[in-house]
This record gives structure tokens, C-alpha cells and sequence, in this order.
């Protein structure tokens, strides 16, 4: 069953694209799920005039978690049990139905037999370059199909120059297909001085200010253990700080567990859990410092958040988070749990620091919007849309 549309609009639609929302059919949205989010709004936000020329149905394998975004042409109502089943096999019959000018799939992998060509999003290499840290059904179900979509597609989507190197040398995709394209952090990220939602978000999570904040799914990729190991040696040389984790429990997230226990950091770490987009702004806004020191990120959108809120970035020297970061926080190799400490004690110890991060980090997050990211995606869209496109 398909959802209506409005007739007055639709004369002043002439293109249909068929966009991939299957990462907003989980509970818990985080990295991919929020790109596919913040993107589609801003799209839909484009084609409010009467001038639109592109409308937007939604692809999905199960009914969307939250309500389906207002401007939106037509959801797949289907409820398929096993996605990667139904979209090598269920979706492009659904296509040829539809008939879409254009498809834009936004997590990694497409329909190989997909009847109209199709942009696809790469946020990283993760699956070929550190299987060590990806889940086996992932390794599985969508490691074999991610370098053949990629070859198939009219365009790659990039979020980081960083990504786009890797998928020209390790795929051998050539480099004039893979389009850079920035996400962004949304408008609710932003300096809170209203003491109010402050005191309300502190005290409902029992937060202690100074402390260290972490944001991410509890997994291997992020390091975490790394990050454990130094903060002990923070708390030795005598920081009271705790380290707050904000982020569910994902694959092999019981190391982590094992680490603050082994760690003697029971007292001083607390994971918190996921946390309602309501309530992240401000937990931004209450730490010291956001550490971020995954082993590789295509992009790193909490770097950006945190940014945005005014808190410094202690990252990565690797991968797309160097990218972000440069110039704007602190960078150090997530692997000497040393160079972090150090990282660390200066952003807390330093107020003059502390407010130079906290200025290059604004201005570097007012760099980008998801109204450009869409503006960007468009493009790439026309682009492929274009009769002498291959």
C-alpha cells in the first residue's frame, strides 16, 4: 500500500527519486541513521516552492521507526523480514514498478539489479579495511556486495576527502565518480546559555561537572579501551573528572565492561546509555572536553556536534576525523593512550586553550549545513540525470 500525494503538487513535480530510508527503520538512530535523517529533511526542505522539480519516495523494508517526514511522495508499506534479502531481491521489482528517475541509496550498499541508475553514499571502508571490528553478519551479508554496488553506481557520495581516497584506491572506482560531500551538524546543536535545560539534563542524568564525554555505539572500532587505559593514568596524576559514555550497547561491547572493571574505573566511568536528541545538545554543552579517539570514521559527526556547542575535541590523527579536526582540536594517535593523557590535561587544565578550542571549534562546524549537504546531493543528482551521464 502506498501513501497518497497531493494532485495540486504533483503537475509541478517531474522527477521521482527513490531514496534509501532503510537506516530509519531502527529505534535508536546514530551515525548512518542520522545522516539518512538530517539529508532527507533537508531535501524535502528544498522542494517547498512551487518551482519543485524532484519528488522523494521512500525505500524501505518495514515501516519507518518515528513519523515519515512531511513532503514526502510515497512510502513502501511492505513489512520484509530480512533486509539485505529484500533489497537484492524484493526492491528492484518494487523499482520497476515505481519507475523512479533516480535512486539514492545512503548506506553502502545497492540492489545490484537495480532497473534505473542510482547514487550511493559510502560513509567508510570499514567492512574491507578492519573487519577485526565489524560484526560477521555485516562481513557476511554486506562486505560482498558493497564494492560491486559501488562499480555499478552513477556516483559515490563521499562524506570525507579521506573516504573518497580509499574508495578510488582500494575499490578502483575512478576519482571523477566519487563526489566529497560534508554532513553536518543539525541546528539543535548550539551554546546553551539558558542555565534551565542545563540544570534539568544534569540532574536527570546525575551528571558531576568537569567531566570527559564519549559519543558513540559501545563497539571495538571506537577504542574505547584505549581511551580507558588513558584516562586511569588521568585519573593517577590526580583528575577528579569522570568519564561519561553516551551511546548504546553494540557488538562486542562487553570488553568495554571488562575494561572499566579491570581498570579500577567503576567509581569514575559511567555509561549512560543512548540518549534522546532532545537531551544530547546539552550533555555537549556540560562537558569539559569531548574525547573521540576511534581507531578509523569516515566522518566523526560527534566531533562536529561538540563543536557546534561550543566544547573542545580532543580526535583522531587518522581518517576522516584529521579531516574535521584540523586545526580545530586536538589530534593524537589513537593508539599511545600517552599522546591522550596529554591531550586531555591540557584541554582541562588550560582555560586559555580551552577557549581558543572552543572558538575554532564554532567556527569550523558553522562551515557546514545539511542545506548545503542537500544543495551538494542535488547536484550530484542533476548530474547523473543528465542524458550523456555514465
Amino acid at each position: 500500500m502506498l501513501r497518497t500525494h497531493d494532485s495540486s503538487r504533483s503537475a509541478h513535480l517531474t522527477r521521482l527519486i527513490g531514496f534509501d530510508a532503510t537506516p530509519l527503520e531502527v529505534r535508536q538512530r546514530s551515525g548512518v541513521s542520522r545522516y539518512a535523517s538530517e539529508l532527507l529533511q533537508a531535501l524535502l526542505a528544498r522542494e517547498g516552492d512551487e518551482g519543485s522539480t524532484y519528488r522523494y519516495t521512500l525505500l524501505t523494508s518495514r515501516t519507518l521507526n518515528g513519523n515519515t517526514p512531511p513532503g514526502v511522495f510515497e512510502q513502501n508499506q511492505l513489512h520484509f523480514p530480512n533486509r539485505s534479502v529484500w533489497m537484492q531481491a524484493v526492491l528492484p521489482m518494487e523499482l520497476r514498478r515505481m519507475q523512479p528517475s533516480l535512486c539514492h541509496f545512503t548506506n553502502m550498499i545497492a540492489p545490484l539489479a537495480a532497473p534505473c541508475p542510482f547514487v550511493l553514499t559510502l560513509h567508510d571502508l570499514s567492512l574491507l579495511l578492519h573487519a577485526e571490528t565489524q560484526p560477521t553478519k555485516s562481513l557476511i551479508a554486506v562486505r560482498p556486495v558493497m564494492a560491486r554496488a559501488a562499480h555499478k553506481a552513477r556516483a559515490i557520495i563521499a562524506v570525507s576527502h579521506a573516504i573518497k581516497q580509499e574508495i578510488v584506491t582500494k575499490l578502483g572506482v575512478p576519482a571523477q565518480r566519487v563526489r566529497v560531500i560534508y554532513e553536518a551538524a543539525s541546528p539543535a546543536y548550539r551554546p546553551i546559555n539558558n542555565s534551565t535545560p542545563l540544570a534539568e539534563v544534569k540532574a536527570r542524568y546525575e551528571l558531576h561537572t568537569p567531566f570527559v564525554l564519549c559519543v558513540g555505539t559501545i563497539e571495538p572500532r571506537k577504542n574505547l579501551g584505549t581511551l580507558l587505559q588513558a584516562f586511569a593514568r588521568l585519573r593517577r596524576m590526580g583528575h577528579t573528572e569522570q568519564l561519561i559514555l553516551v551511546g548504546g550497547l553494540g557488538w562486542k561491547y562487553e570488553a568495554t565492561l571488562r575494561n572499566i572493571e579491570d581498570l579500577g574505573l567503576s567509581a569514575c566511568v559511567r555509561l549512560i546509555g543512548f540518549v534522546p536528541d532532545a537531551d544530547l545538545p546539552a550533555i555537549y554543552n556540560l562537558a569539559r572536553v569531548l574525547a573521540f579517539v576511534s581507531r578509523y570514521e569516515g566522518f566523526g559527526l560527534p566531533i562536529l556536534e561538540s563543536m557546534a556547542c561550543g566544547t573542545p575535541v580532543v580526535t583522531s590523527n587518522t581518517s576522516g576525523m584529521a579531516e574535521l579536526g584540523a586545526g580545530a582540536a586536538l589530534l593524537v594517535n589513537p593508539a599511545e593512550p600517552q599522546e591522550i593523557v596529554q591531550a586531555l590535561h591540557r584541554v582541562l587544565t588550560d582555560d586559555a586553550l580551552h577557549a581558543e578550542l572552543r572558538g575554532a571549534g564554532l567556527a569550523r562546524a558553522a562551515q557546514f549545513s545539511w542545506a548545503k549537504a542537500a544543495e551538494e546531493t542535488v547536484a550530484v543528482y542533476e548530474e547523473c540525470l543528465e542524458p550523456t551521464s555514465s
